[in-house]
């Protein structure tokens, strides 16, 4: 066999040898989140992701739970990079297929607030968050595990349980209809007596609200617990006391100004373990209303899931 064509042979089969194989990754769309159209996210994938480093799949959630269970089978199918393609109630639900795996997540945010998005500072526009998807920028944080279930950014009890259970019933999403469903709701809740647990401490107190959070806010930039750092291993409590009614419009100012804890209607705890003793009532959870009829146990996980970020301390 000629010289020539051995070269050629001996470079194609080492070219071919070297060659990083493209990563897996699945976008886990939810139709119904936010009020963003979702018949532009396929378009845009196709547009801006660098089809050079993956290979892509879509799927479709069609109900609750729904994107657990189909990230559940991505993770056991060695899926390296699994896209919640939704708001916070959706990011959660995927994330939970996630924890504790070799699978990385990934967001594009489209729900009404996307409070985990905009804490890690993904960027809202679609095509910039797949943007920064092919960046590959990896990082771990913490997880919180509730009871036999599991939660990436807040949850909580009081006024902010009871609005979430208000708005899924309401109908229309986006921040107008959460704002309306906020303003009805607190003309007609009252304040409950808690009791918690909170590092082996006991605690009571007279709450508009107790928020357990692990990122910093709700969403849209309101800001429920400054001082809150997804990757510290600790969770911060944030205790809203009752309060007056002429002091509403000043805490409203600091929620939306990153000083809540300023307040003097306010209390925080740091700790890494929490236990609900009563009432047991409603809670949500990343947004999404649950209900628990005995004590609730929270527990922070350290690093415990690869998201993501713009941040450039790694690179996959």
């Amino acid at each position: 066999m000629p010289f020539r064509t051995l070269l050629f042979l001996f470079l194609f089969v080492t070219s071919m040898a070297s060659a990083t194989p493209k990563k897996k990754i699945l976008f886990i769309i939810n139709p119904k989140a936010g009020i963003s159209k979702k018949s532009t996210t396929e378009a845009a994938i196709v547009k801006h992701l660098d089809h050079d480093q993956f290979n892509y799949k879509i799927a479709y959630t069609k109900g609750p739970k729904d994107a657990t269970l189909i990230s559940n089978k991505a993770v056991l199918e060695k899926t390296d990079i699994i896209v919640a393609v939704g708001g916070d109630g959706t990011v959660n639900e995927v994330a939970k297929g996630l924890i504790a795996t070799q699978s990385t997540l990934a967001i594009i945010p489209k729900g009404s607030g996307n409070g985990l998005a905009r804490h890690l500072k993904i960027p809202m526009r679609e095509k910039n968050a797949i943007k920064l998807i092919n960046e590959l920028h990896c990082k771990h944080i913490d997880t919180v595990r509730i009871n036999d279930d599991s939660y990436i950014g807040v949850a909580g009890v009081g006024f902010d349980a009871q609005v979430s259970l208000a708005f899924e019933k309401f109908g229309k999403r986006g921040p107008a209809s959460y704002l309306m469903v906020v303003i009805s709701e607190l003309q007609r809740y009252q304040p409950k007596e808690y009791e918690l647990v909170i590092d082996g401490t006991l605690v009571h107190e007279q709450a508009f609200l107790i928020t357990f959070a692990n990122s910093a806010q709700y969403g849209n930039n309101v800001i429920i617990a400054p001082q809150a750092r997804i990757d510290d291993g600790f969770l911060d409590v944030m205790i809203i006391k009752d309060f007056p009614k002429h002091a509403t419009a000043g805490i409203v100012h600091e929620l939306l100004n990153k000083k809540l804890d300023n307040s003097k209607y306010t209390k925080t705890y740091r700790c890494q373990e929490v236990i609900i003793k009563k009432p047991y009532s409603q809670i949500h959870i990343d947004g999404e209303p649950s209900s628990y009829t005995e004590s609730v146990f929270i527990r922070v996980m350290p690093s415990s899931l690869k998201i993501l970020t713009p941040e450039t301390s790694k690179k996959m």
